[in-house]
Formats: structure tokens, C-alpha cells, sequence
């Protein structure tokens, strides 16, 4: 082996050239072996030493190097530098590779490239140690180009080499060179080194090859936890949670023993993609274990169970964490959100603030998040102030999380500005905006479409939600002309294949008036979930299709779907229009007995208007008085209305007594007992009715209808006269009202028509 001259190597790179101050007459011997820190700053004082100090010095040099490293220290690595240079020494390659590897460590590649440059003897240990500093700066191509030259030399790789060079093939461009590294392993015996065949794994995960990662995996003889916890890791990643799992039942079945990192990887598979009662199994196992009270297994489970909405459990294991920090609190206060309990997310954001920890910006998202769960605009509003302040409103996802609370809260102009002031044009914050829109009347319809296009033209990319909540919006407002529209764009994009699109698609239809239109994407849609058919469920009701509901009730029960609270409320709404009574008692008897669900508010109400539509008012009576609902004005309010419909005079003065009795200050509720006192002849009880609403001060909104015409649309409001055309309407509608005067003599009906409310 060839020898290097101290001439040849560098001058140490000190940041300034000053005098380092005179050395302490004497070294204790024990220095580098009882309080490094504390000796650091007294070896940097190093100048002048005797020879007894020198010979010292000599012989553990190298552990004053891996302290510089351990401690953050370059200055002391740098004095160790200046020594050896001072000291003439002839131990050149071990040296330099030692220097090498402390200024790689440091990320001064710029020193360590010109002492590898001026060796003349190198080994694997100063190619590797080059190569893993340019791996951990990232420049993957310098250590793809050094690895190259490092073979031309004829130096040999070693296992930690192969390891080095593989972490940096994670691109798929790069798998070529990986799968020569690979080659080179297998000719060299390195295949069966656990540490080659984990980095080999994560080369072929990252590029993307799943099967030769897990042939490389299932090929090894010797597997250490790293391995196997590395493996959960990217099954994790990739979104192949069960073969995850799978990899953790094996961990178990051989004899190694999972540790903390194990069971936070394989923990938040469970609330990624499994279910939660196998992360109830991996919380037993991680108690079993031991590990439970590590801070990132405790929130993991946090998380787990937040993520399902179990946010008891998860306050419970919150509670049981004894050192909390802030993901801690964040996983706390996103399941309180997800479970809708954004007053106690407040509470929790409040408590930790007192407990002095400071919050970051995903901390701040998800409170946000919370506010807007609950409607507290005003917290909102200072929260925003606190982003401005601490310089988050940068961080994407505390920016959507603004506009979807200032869109929720039907400030539609603050969030505006704030969408319009995103650098780039981000769909979440586009589908935050929406939803606000969503709850905004007919009148902004054309605005959002507008936004739409605006944000399209800036880069936009719509998704799936996208689709969903704009096409739910032209369904709210019949705009078939606009939701067709929106099917062709999605055609476009390709995104008319997904569920939800393909699931907005069907209300859309539905609601525009076009059962066949939703009928072919029902049957288009190749991955049907129980949302699918529901929405087509809704469908054939709307359009009081009771037959076909209770046909394609039965396909989709035949197709292995359970029915959930909406299926079955579909099917007794298809019935009541459709006047398939015997049909929707039967469902509602089987509710219990043959599906395992409970009865809701919503099926008892179809069951009182199925009943009095078919004659039977006393069961119907019978029912909500049995019913776990009996106080419920919604059950009442629907007996009035059917009763009314049949002209049943008894019912429905017994009925409007109790509705009146529940809700005495309900406008909507006085005006339909008013209307059913008119309906009935009794104009005077129903003036009775109207001049108690008037004492109470009590008012309803005026309806709104619309029409879309020529794809314009065209808003009418009770009474109002705010059309441009409303002459000619109310003119037309003179003649229709004098044509109903000469057909009908019962004039009851025509009396509640004209009548303003």
C-alpha cells in the first residue's frame, strides 16, 4: 500500500485563521473516557502540547473524532485536523479516512472531495465514506457517478458499500443500476447480509417493483426486526396494508420480538386501511409487549382510534401517555373532529396552550378544522390572527382549513381572498370553498361555476370531490343543462369512472328529472358501493318508481350488500309515492328482525304518511304514540299533512293540537294547521290560527322556486314581483286563476293558492 505525505493533505478549513489560546500544562489521562462534553472546549484550546501529551494525543485522536461527530463539534474536528498535520504522522489512509468521514458528516463535502482527491492510497472505507456523505446531501447522482468510479478503480465494494449505493437508486431510472448492484451481491455472497438485502428491498419498493422486493425479502436467511419493520413500513406506504399485517404475523410467529417502531408502523396500517378491531388486537399485543407507554406506540393508538371516531377510547389512551408532546395533543384533538365533537377539540387546543407548548401549523389546521365542526366562527377569525402572527398561513393545509371555515360560516368573500391569495391554485382549498357555496342559495350558483373556470385557467386540476360537489349543486338546482357539462369534463379528465363521481352523476340525473340518465351511470359504474345504491334507491323514489326501488332492493341484496338506514328509507319513500303500502309495512317489520338496524326518526315519519295515505290514520296515530319518537314534531307535522291530503277532519284537528303543543313558536307549523283549517272549510279557526301567529311576531321565509330555461336560470320568490318579466307572469297567471273559477265550484283550494304567506 502506498504511503500519502502530510504535504499532500489539505490545510484544515478552519472558518477563521486565529490563534487557538495556549494549552493546559497537563491531560488528565481519563479525558475521552469520563465527561466528553465537558473536555471539548479544552481540547479546542489545543496550541502547544509536550511529548508525553503528544503520544497521548496520537493514540485516541480518533475517539476525539467520533465526539466532534457525536456532539456537533466541527471546530473540534477541525483542531484534531490541525494536530495531525502538526504531528507529521504517517498513517495516512486510516487518517484521511477518518477526516473524511467527519467532514461528511458535517456536510462539508467540499473538504471532504479535496482530501479524497489528494490520496493516494484509498480503500472501500474512503469510497464509502464519500459516497454516504453525498447520500445523506441528497445528490444522488454524485454518488451514482462516484460509485462508477470507485468500479473502474478496481476497488472492491463491501457490504456497507452495496448498502450505500442501493439507498440511492430509489427512482425508477436508477432501478437498472440497483438490479447491477444486486447482480454484484449475489456474485460476491452478500445476498444473505440483512443490511444489503433491507436496502436492496427499499431500492425495489422505491422504484416501484413490489415483487422483487418481496422475493429479495422472502429469500433472506437471516432477518433482524429493522428488516421486517421496514418491510410493514413500505407494504404501509404502497397501501398494501393486509400484506403489512401479514409481515407482522410473521414477525410474531418467529423469534423475534417487535419493538416500539414495530408497532407504530403496524398500528397506523390499521387506521389507514384495516379495521379498528384489529388495532384493538395490535394495542392488547403492544401492552403485552411492554411498549405501550413508549410516546410514539401511544400515539399511534390515539391516532388509530381517532381516525375510527371511537374518541373515548382514544381520550383513554391519551390520558395513559405520561410524557405527551405536541403530536400527542394533535392526535387528541383531530378525533374529537372526526367525530364531531369540535367543542371539546377548543377545549383541548385551550389546555395544552396553558400547559405552555407550542402549536405548529397542523396543530392550528386541525383546530381550525374543529371550529368550523362546531360554527365558531369568532374562535375562527382569532385563530387566523394567530396564523398571521406566527407566519403559517404558507403551510397549504392551514390555509384550506381558513377557507372552508370562513365558507362554512357563509363569509363567502373572506374566502375568496384567501383562495385567491394561494401562490399556486390547490384543489382542497377550491373543494373548501364549495361546500360553502353548497349552503349559499340559487343565487350563487353562477358565481362558483364562474370560480370554477377562473381556477381551471390558473392550473387547477379538479378530482373526484371536485366532480361531487359541483354536480351536487347543479342537482340542487335542476340544472341538467350544467350537470352534463360537468359528466363531459369528467369523461374528459377521466374521472367519470370513479364512485363518487359516478354516484353524484346518478343525483344529479335523478334530481333533473332524467331516471334514465341515472339508471346508465348506475349501470356504468363497475365498483358499486352501498352509496351506488342508495343513490339509485333515492332515484326510483323521486320519481315514484316504488316497483322498480323494491326490484333493485332485492338485486342489491342478491349482490351481497347489506342495507344500511338510507337504503331502507329509499324503499319506503319509493313506496309512498307509489302507493305501495302492503309493501313498505312489510319492509318496515323486517327493519329489526331481518336486517339487525334500528328504526330512525326518518322511517317512522315515511310509516305514518304510507298509513295515512292508505286509509288507516288510527294506526298511523297508533304508531307515533308507540313509537320511541312520540315527542318528535316531525311525526306530527307529517300526520297533519296526510291526514289534510285524506280529508280526515278529526285527525288532523288532533293531530295540529299536539304539533301546536310541541312547537309553539314554529312559523312553518302555524301556517300548515292555518292551511289545513282552510282546507277543511273552517275559515274562521284557521283566521284564529293566523292572528296568534301574528301575536307571536312569528314569520317563515318566503319559498323560492326556480326553472332553467334556454340554460338560463330563472328564480321566483311567494308574492314577489322582482322578475323582469313578472307582469306577463302575473297576467298569465289572472287567466289560469278565472279559467279555475269556471271549472271548479268548491272555491276552498283556489282560496289557499291565491293566498299570500
Amino acid at each position: 500500500m502506498h504511503t500519502l505525505h502530510p504535504a499532500n493533505l489539505l490545510q484544515p478549513p478552519f472558518e477563521s485563521q486565529q490563534t487557538l489560546p495556549p494549552l493546559k500544562k497537563k491531560i488528565p489521562i481519563n479525558t475521552f473516557s469520563t465527561n466528553p462534553k465537558s473536555q471539548i472546549s479544552h481540547l479546542c484550546s489545543i496550541s502547544s502540547v509536550s511529548c508525553s501529551e503528544r503520544t497521548l494525543l496520537l493514540n485516541d485522536w480518533p475517539q476525539l473524532v467520533k465526539i466532534s461527530i457525536g456532539s456537533g463539534d466541527l471546530k473540534l474536528g477541525q483542531a484534531v485536523h490541525a494536530f495531525l498535520l502538526k504531528s507529521g504522522s504517517q498513517n495516512d489512509t486510516f487518517e484521511a479516512n477518518n477526516l473524511i468521514n467527519l467532514y461528511a458528516k458535517f456536510n462539508r463535502l467540499d473538504v471532504a472531495q479535496k482530501l479524497f482527491d489528494g490520496m493516494l492510497v484509498r480503500s472501500a472505507i474512503t469510497w464509502t465514506s464519500l459516497i454516504k456523505g453525498y447520500l445523506d446531501d441528497g445528490d444522488y447522482e454524485s454518488v451514482l457517478g462516484i460509485a462508477c468510479d470507485m468500479y473502474r478503480s478496481e476497488e472492491k465494494f463491501n457490504e456497507h458499500t452495496c448498502s450505500v449505493i442501493l439507498e440511492a437508486c430509489s427512482l425508477l431510472e436508477d432501478r437498472i443500476f440497483g438490479e447491477q448492484i444486486h447482480a454484484f451481491a449475489i456474485k460476491s455472497g452478500f445476498e444473505n447480509n440483512v443490511f444489503v438485502g433491507t436496502s436492496l428491498i427499499s431500492m425495489y419498493f422505491h422504484s416501484g417493483c413490489f415483487r422483487e422486493a418481496e422475493i429479495v425479502f422472502q429469500g433472506l436467511a437471516y432477518k433482524d426486526v429493522r428488516c421486517v419493520n421496514f418491510m410493514i413500513l413500505e407494504y404501509n406506504k404502497a397501501g398494501e396494508s393486509e400484506m403489512a399485517f401479514h409481515v407482522f404475523v410473521h414477525l410474531l410467529s418467529s423469534d423475534f420480538e417487535p419493538n416500539d417502531y414495530t408497532f407504530t408502523n403496524v398500528i397506523s396500517v390499521c387506521y389507514e386501511n384495516l379495521g379498528v378491531e384489529e388495532g384493538k388486537q395490535l394495542h392488547g399485543l403492544a401492552v403485552k409487549f411492554g411498549v405501550v407507554r413508549e410516546i410514539s406506540v401511544g400515539n399511534a393508538i390515539v391516532t388509530m382510534y381517532g381516525k375510527h371516531g371511537m374518541s373515548e377510547e382514544a381520550e383513554r389512551m391519551f390520558d395513559a401517555i405520561s410524557e405527551r408532546n405536541l403530536i400527542s395533543w394533535t392526535a387528541l384533538i383531530s378525533g374529537y373532529v372526526r367525530s364531531g365533537h369540535g367543542g371539546k377539540a377548543i377545549n383541548g387546543f385551550l389546555e395544552f396552550l396553558d400547559l405552555g407548548i407550542c402549536c405548529d401549523s397542523s396543530c392550528l389546521a386541525t383546530v381550525i378544522d374543529g371550529c368550523s365542526e362546531c360554527s365558531n366562527l369568532e374562535l375562527g377569525l382569532q385563530l387566523h390572527g394567530f396564523a398571521i402572527k406566527h407566519g403559517y398561513l404558507s403551510d397549504v393545509r392551514l390555509g384550506t382549513a381558513l377557507v372552508d371555515i370562513y365558507a362554512k360560516g357563509g363569509d363567502l368573500k373572506s374566502a375568496r381572498m384567501l383562495l385567491d391569495g394561494f401562490s399556486c391554485k390547490y384543489t382542497a382549498a377550491f373543494n373548501a370553498i364549495l361546500s360553502g357555496f353548497m349552503e349559499k342559495i340559487a343565487d350563487d350558483e353562477e358565481d362558483v361555476m364562474f370560480l370554477f373556470s377562473q381556477q381551471r385557467l390558473a392550473g387547477m386540476e379538479p378530482d373526484p370531490v371536485t366532480f361531487s360537489r359541483l354536480l351536487s349543486l347543479s342537482a340542487s338546482q335542476a340544472c341538467l343543462v350544467r350537470g352534463r357539462s360537468l359528466h363531459a369534463y369528467s369523461i374528459k379528465t377521466g374521472y367519470a369512472a370513479d364512485v363518487i363521481v359516478g354516484n353524484a352523476l346518478i343525483t344529479m340525473y335523478a334530481k333533473c328529472g332524467s331516471i334514465d340518465g341515472a339508471f346508465q351511470i348506475f349501470k356504468g359504474i363497475s365498483d358499486r358501493d352501498i352509496v351506488s345504491w342508495n343513490a339509485m334507491l333515492s332515484a326510483y323514489a323521486l320519481h315514484g318508481l316504488g316497483k322498480g326501488a323494491l326490484l333493485l332492493f332485492e338485486e342489491m341484496k342478491r349482490e351481497g350488500f347489506a342495507p344500511d338506514d338510507i337504503s331502507i328509507l329509499g324503499v319506503l319513500q319509493a313506496c309512498i309515492y307509489s302507493g305501495l303500502s302492503e309493501g313498505g309495512i312489510c319492509l318496515f317489520n323486517e327493519i329489526e328482525q331481518i336486517y339487525g338496524l334500528r328504526p330512525i326518526l326518518e322511517h317512522f315519519a315515511c310509516m305514518v304518511d304510507l298509513l295515512g295515505r292508505a286509509g288507516r290514520l288510527s294506526e298511523a296515530m297508533n304508531l307515533i304514540n308507540s313509537s320511541p319518537f312520540s315527542e318528535s314534531p316531525l311525526l306530527w307535522r307529517t300526520l297533519v299533512s296526510v291526514s289534510k291530503l285524506m280529508a280526515n277532519s278529526k285527525f288532523s284537528i288532533l293531530a295540529s293540537k299536539r304539533l301546536l303543543d310541541l312547537e309553539p313558536k314554529d312559523a312553518g307549523s302555524f301556517i300548515l294547521v292555518s292551511n289545513m283549517y282552510a282546507g277543511q272549510g273552517m275559515l274562521d279557526e284557521a283566521a284564529k290560527v293566523r292572528t296568534t301567529m301574528n301575536d307571536l311576531r312569528l314569520s317563515k321565509e318566503a319559498g323560492c322556486s326556480w326553472i332553467e330555461i334556454d340554460s338560463k336560470l330563472h328564480h321566483f320568490v311567494a308574492s314577489g314581483k322582482d322578475h323582469p318579466e313578472s307582469e306577463e307572469i302575473y297576467a298569465k297567471l289572472d287567466l289560469l286563476n278565472d279559467e279555475m273559477k269556471l271549472k271548479y265550484e268548491d272555491r276552498t283550494h283556489l282560496h289557499l293558492v291565491l293566498e299570500p304567506i
